[in-house]
């Protein structure tokens, strides 16, 4: 159906079996790749402050980010929190490209574990790149926020 979105679990599937999405490198199609997820906590995450953190992409492959999830607790970690007031700036330090011209709301960029935020556009980040995120708490109060990129590795490819 028109506008449906593809989980990355049928990305995967399709791909293995030849039916690669149109944003797939040409030459990449014949390597190995796999799925896999980055991740990085910030805790705590103080009241009102700005924090970042360094995702390190491992040099044995690129990565695609197809979606992210955050989770937010309170500082005991036992109270799940709605998605509060942060903001979220998304760097490839690598590259020198941000993925926005201001840092913006995390709902942008991020759904919840039970749904999360697929990007219409998956984006590829070189073998060995860091990938920043930063956050900013809008809040007068800390809390712990847990980030995870979903996607595939693709080995032995270096994007040009």
């Amino acid at each position: 159906m028109a506008g449906e979105r593809t989980p990355a679990a049928a990305i995967m599937d399709g791909i293995h079996v030849g039916r690669f999405p149109w944003w797939f490198p040409l030459e990449a199609r014949q390597l190995a790749f796999d799925y896999f997820a980055y991740g990085t906590d910030f805790v705590p995450l103080g009241a009102s402050a700005t924090a970042t953190q360094s995702i390190n992409i491992l040099s044995d492959s690129a990565f695609f980010i197809t979606s992210a999830v955050l989770v937010e607790t309170d500082v005991t970690g036992l109270i799940f929190l709605a998605q509060a007031p942060l903001l979220a700036q998304l760097n490839d330090t690598g590259s020198g490209r941000s993925f926005s011209n201001t840092p913006i709301h995390v709902s942008n960029w991020f759904g919840t574990a039970e749904e999360p935020k697929l990007w219409d556009v998956p984006k590829l980040l070189s073998p060995g790149a860091t990938f920043q995120v930063t956050l900013q708490n809008l809040e007068a109060v800390a809390r712990h926020v847990r980030i995870a990129f979903h996607g595939f590795k693709i080995f032995g490819w270096r994007p040009r």
